[in-house]
């Protein structure tokens, strides 16, 4: 009877040990940013009001990046199946998509006239690149309220993709590794006439 009680603790024990080591696991994969706004960013988790506190805070860390004030009123989320977003952009970007041909799927776009971010219903906002997509659609709104020129509406896009991946870099990741564009077609896509 010792024996059998001896083992029955050392199984309870070695289960308590893994348990306290999975959670400790889980707790690692979730990162906690704060980017001067006193707001806390979680990574890891679904976010569950993005249009509030955490657009705010993004457009604070956005703004310190461009070096702008941050515009008066930040434009809206809405949440569409990613084929609509898709079909938005062909009539928004009808010469500008010709040229983006195998382009990893489009994710997002900002509505100018409306002051919209239209993102994927899939979106959660629980990882990086998920936030890094809010941070590039919100340069484009910092560039329409500060009424920013470019040469081509390509030239627009080398900004947003600049801060989207100084974004990820805080988190250790890259455009290349999250959305697959790498330097080359970064270039093609951000330069007028190419």
């Amino acid at each position: 009877m010792k024996t059998i009680g001896w083992r029955l603790v050392m199984v309870v024990a070695l289960l308590a040990a893994s348990s306290i080591s999975e959670v400790q696991a889980r707790d690692e994969t979730i990162e906690r940013i704060r980017l001067g706004s006193g707001f806390e960013i979680v990574i890891g988790q679904k976010q569950i009001e993005p249009g509030g506190r955490l657009l705010e805070a993004i457009a604070i860390w956005v703004g310190a990046k461009l070096e702008q004030p941050v515009p008066a009123s930040l434009p809206r989320l809405v949440f569409e199946p990613a084929g609509q977003i898709a079909a938005s952009r062909l009539k928004q970007y009808a010469s500008e998509i010709i040229q983006q041909q195998g382009r990893p799927s489009i994710i997002s776009i900002y509505d100018s006239r409306e002051k919209i971010i239209y993102l994927t219903d899939a979106w959660t906002g629980a990882t990086a690149a998920d936030l890094s997509v809010l941070v590039h659609e919100l340069v484009h709104h910092f560039q329409e309220m500060h009424q920013t020129k470019f040469e081509c509406d390509a030239a627009h896009e080398a900004k947003a993709f600049e801060l989207q991946e100084k974004w990820l870099r805080l988190f250790g990741l890259s455009l290349e590794g999250e959305f697959q564009i790498d330097p080359f077609t970064l270039l093609v896509r951000t330069s007028c006439g190419m």
